[in-house]
């Protein structure tokens, strides 16, 4: 039986539905899959009138769980001060010990054996033994080793075995009875998350994991595993092997997995964020349980309230400071900044990040004492103020990040950098200003007094908008890509309508499947043509048709040619284009506008990419019905500041591009072909679409997973900022460069050659990192080009509010 046939089998047997639609959305999966599973588990009679029959009770019974192990032996030292008097798991949350729910769940589960491993704080759980019949086991190396210790002090009860933690919290019961393999609960992060991200395959295999910077818009692992029986056999025969090598010491059992993951092997069981909860703080607790606000049923905290005269919610701001010492953490409180030592020794001061801390206060018996910051502090015989040294700390944060830029090589094909004149209007205080409505919906009785100043900014978007893109509507009040995609789903798509959307393993953007899905609409993958790297358009128009398709959301973040979507027939549904990654190239007429000749489109996209805008948003269509939708609702509905700060950057950013667009994205082309071509001669697999290496600011390296993983490691360390994938585009593995940057610097073929050859030595696992660097440094200065002079600059810079 294949995965997803167990997976749409178990959800039968535990939610009593034998619904497509239901089960698609619940498991994560396109709606023909799920049919087909149910089709396949109907004729091997395992399913009869929509119900389990006796043999698929049978099926799933020789894939029981046999018990769990729950892990409670940590110190939880980030979760200060209240791990000073209980453990985590033993914290009330919403009127339940959190391990207590978990107990409860799992014997709702049928899951009668359960092990607790304890360790800090251990007696504060005997009393589970007698209330629930639970195994206590003990590991004694809690406080020099992670969580691995706690595997590996449970190794005789693992087989087929739950692993969780003691401090998770479900919002529903997502354990299992059955399971058909190893996994992992993995949950859906938008944007930038410091979790560990996840890439599968198309049965939820997990492929490879990545940890911070790397992540961005991923599943990441987050609540309970299961480890088969074959699983929890490897993991104690490695841990075996490597458990007294000092490397090992720090690593959570996930990390063990990461090294091993090819014999480790786990899938993705995919859960809505909103139900499970992973508390890494007394903050994060607060804002789930407001009762951790008022009163944490701490007497730390109490004494705190008593010396300082002070609820429990001016306490805020804490943070552990193990590192200085186990039994101290820092606060904030009405305004000024403590350091609490609950085990405290003679000294008087501390020294902490540059600041000095003097006592202030010594509790009874001295079982508590707090330092508070000297407001004038001296160091080195300078005296810095408490305001001087956080702005010192700003200072240092924004010159780190310039310097980066300034010193990276830039080939991100997600960012670009923005003009001297487009930044203007960043600095003529637009940003506080408010105004409702848009161009064509602006009336002064829905406004503030003063908005009519803006108002024109928005009627000349919509005039240069008409010029450019020959749009008869344009809305600029998104304030990205993915907001605009928000904006137009939520006010023109209906629950229950269906969608065809670009595949991410096709280069189509990751988040357009949970964006949508959560509205209701069911979601379809576009049929693709690898060999064109393109739709196909034939069976795509037929599958419109056939399953009277709604709309066609299509939103390619790789992509080394246009999507021809002109092909599209548009009569009965309506496409949403977003063309952020070529919007400057369909601005310069250097790509077909499907806009000036498709019925029922809607053109928009993020406009910091190839046209080299502003980080916002921009709607574009001819169609007043479509228009009409939007413009009422977006403001005040889901938008009530629209940042006019950006929109007038924008502004700027489009007549510079009126002007000097047409060059400019010639020249990036240019760099594209020039750059991958001298990648190709020097041995890289480079892709191309009928011999032409782009038609865009991308270029794509296909090669195998580990040259991969050594090209973005280099590139990590050189400060080359670049993307590696995996997904069929590449066919398989590769790395995605952009040139809208270094073209932006008006950087010619010999820098290009140069930038050939950093590329070329990235490949190395022997890379000398200070030479490739000394070739980094050869590369010309990064000037802005294709934009206005610094004289027309100065006439606006007399304008700003801090001149």
């Amino acid at each position: 039986m294949k995965k997803t046939e167990f997976d749409v089998l178990m959800s039968i047997k535990e939610k009593g539905q034998c619904d497509a639609d239901y089960l698609a959305r619940i498991l994560y999966k396109p709606l023909d899959t799920i049919e087909e599973s149910i089709t396949a588990l109907k004729n091997g009679g395992f399913i009869l009138d929509g119900q389990l029959s006796k043999k698929g009770e049978a099926e799933l019974n020789t894939h029981r769980i046999d018990n769990a192990v729950i892990l409670s032996a940590g110190m939880s030292t980030r979760f200060v001060p209240l791990n000073y008097e209980k453990p985590k798991g033993l914290l009330v949350v919403k009127g339940e010990p959190l391990v207590e729910r978990q107990i409860c769940q799992l014997r709702e589960k049928g899951i009668q054996e359960i092990i607790i491993v304890v360790g800090y704080l251990k007696e504060q759980f005997e009393y589970l033994a007698e209330k629930y019949g639970v195994i206590l086991i003990e590991t004694q190396e809690y406080n020099t080793r992670n969580n691995h210790a706690s595997i590996w002090a449970a190794r005789h009860y693992l087989k087929n075995t739950i692993i969780t933690s003691s401090d998770l919290y479900f919002e529903e019961n997502i354990f299992q009875t059955y399971a058909y393999d190893s996994f992992y609960c993995t949950v859906y992060e938008s944007g930038k998350t410091a979790e560990r991200g996840i890439e599968t395959d198309e049965n939820d295999k997990i492929l490879t994991t990545m940890y911070g910077d790397k992540c961005y818009d991923t599943w990441v692992t987050l609540g309970y595993a299961f480890f088969s029986t074959q699983f929890s056999s490897r993991m104690i025969e490695i841990l075996e092997k490597i458990y007294d090598l000092p490397e090992t010491a720090s690593k959570f059992w996930a990390d063990i997995q990461d090294d091993y993951l090819e014999e480790l092997y786990m899938y993705a069981k995919r859960c809505d964020s909103e139900i499970i909860h992973e508390f890494d703080s007394l903050e994060e607790l607060r804002a789930f349980d407001d009762k951790y606000l008022h009163n944490a049923d701490s007497q730390i905290m109490h004494n705190l309230c008593c010396l300082l005269a002070a609820r429990e919610n001016n306490i805020i701001g804490i943070e552990s400071l193990k590192k200085l010492k186990y039994s101290m953490f820092k606060f904030r409180c009405k305004g000024d900044t403590y350091i609490c030592d609950v085990n405290p020794d003679e000294q008087e001061k501390v020294n902490y990040q540059g600041r000095v801390y003097y006592q202030c206060h010594d509790f009874m018996e001295g079982s508590l004492k707090l330092f508070k910051m000297d407001k004038n502090i001296k160091i080195g015989g300078v005296y810095y103020t408490d305001t001087e040294n956080e702005l010192m700390q700003l200072y240092d944060y924004s010159k780190d990040f310039k310097d980066y830029h300034e010193r990276s090589l830039p080939l991100c094909a997600a960012e670009n950098i923005i003009s001297p004149f487009a930044n203007l209007p960043l600095n003529f205080g637009f940003q506080e200003r408010y105004i409702m409505n848009n161009t064509y919906s602006f009336n002064m009785d829905d406004n503030f007094i003063g908005c009519e100043k803006l108002f024109p900014f928005y009627q000349k978007i919509s005039d240069v908008c008409g010029r450019i893109f020959g749009a008869k509507y344009t809305d600029p009040r998104p304030f990205t890509g993915m907001h605009c995609i928000d904006m137009i789903t939520k006010t023109i798509c209906k629950p229950g309508s269906k969608m065809m959307i670009l595949d991410k393993d096709y280069g189509g953007h990751a988040s357009v499947r949970p964006v949508v899905e959560r509205l209701g609409v069911k979601v379809y993958d576009a049929p693709y043509d690898l060999e064109e790297n393109d739709l196909d358009y034939r069976a795509a128009n037929e599958m419109i048709k056939k399953l009277e398709i709604d709309y066609v959301l299509l939103a390619p973040s790789d992509l080394i040619k246009p999507l021809n979507v002109e092909q599209i027939d548009t009569t009965h549904c309506i496409l949403l284009w977003d063309c952020s990654q070529i919007m400057g190239l369909i601005a310069a007429g250097l790509c077909s506008n499907p806009l000036k000749t498709m019925k029922n489109i809607i053109l928009f996209g993020g406009t910091h990419k190839t046209f080299p805008g502003p980080a916002s948003g921009l709607i574009m269509t001819n169609e007043k019905y479509l228009h009409d939708m939007m413009e009422t609702e977006i403001n005040p509905k889901y938008l009530r500041h629209s940042q006019m700060h950006q929109k007038i950057s924008l502004l700027f950013a489009l007549i510079e591009f009126e002007k000097y667009g047409s060059q400019y994205m010639s020249h990036m082309i240019h760099c594209s072909n020039y750059l991958g071509s001298r990648l190709r001669e020097k041995g890289y697999d480079v892709a191309d679409v009928h011999g032409q290496i782009s038609r865009t600011h991308q270029i794509f390296i296909r090669c195998s997973k580990e040259e991969m993983n050594t090209i973005y490691n280099n590139a990590y360390k050189l400060e080359v900022t670049l993307n590696k994938k995996h997904k069929a585009l590449f066919y398989g593995y590769g790395i995605r460069l952009g040139t809208q940057e270094i073209a932006r610097y008006d950087w010619n073929d010999a820098a290009l050659d140069t930038i050939a050859e950093v590329l070329i030595h990235l490949s190395d696992k022997d890379i000398n990192i200070d030479e490739v660097k000394q070739l980094i440094h050869l590369l010309p200065p990064k000037t802005i080009s294709y934009t206005f002079s610094d004289n027309i600059v100065n006439q606006f810079n007399n304008l700003s509010i801090y001149s």
